[in-house]
């Protein structure tokens, strides 16, 4: 098999970021393809993926996915086609609104119910549990939503 297009260094950045990224239980070709799509200056093909990457083309297929679903990649048709071409998504904050938005219905959740659920230090260390998860929330969605980023400037 050929060893695709890729230099030493991009197979090692690939590589590298991809170890990091299963800390996120991200799936190795999903994340491989992540690091990829990010130093592409053009569309890329599934058969450019299973080519450069060293992965069939269904696990290609599956990666991308895997990346499209979270907001990672975006796929582009090719007019009169199936052919279908993948590049990196345009917003790096799309994966992590779920976890935003699940951090603010935790502290919800948590508020509203430690009075029934706890008392004494049991409560207060909910509290500030609840305190917590809002504050990780308002930070991440500063960063993370463009109408928060542009309020903070």
């Amino acid at each position: 098999m050929s060893k695709g297009n890729l230099s030493p260094e991009q197979r090692r950045f690939i590589d590298d970021l991809a170890g990091l990224l299963s800390a996120w239980s991200m799936p190795g070709n999903a994340a491989r393809l992540y690091g990829y799509l990010q130093m592409m200056n053009e569309p890329v093909s599934l058969d450019d993926i299973a080519r450069d990457l060293e992965i069939s083309k269904s696990n290609a297929c599956t990666a991308a996915k895997v990346l499209e679903e979270h907001g990672n990649a975006r796929r582009l048709g090719e007019r009169g086609t199936k052919r279908v071409f993948y590049v990196a998504g345009d917003d790096p904050g799309a994966p992590l609104r779920k976890q935003a938005q699940t951090l603010g219905r935790m502290a919800e959740l948590i508020t509203a119910r430690k009075a029934s659920v706890a008392t004494g230090a049991a409560r207060e260390r909910m509290a500030g549990l609840a305190g917590f998860h809002k504050a990780l929330q308002n930070a991440m969605e500063a960063v993370i939503l463009p109408e928060r980023r542009q309020d903070a400037a």
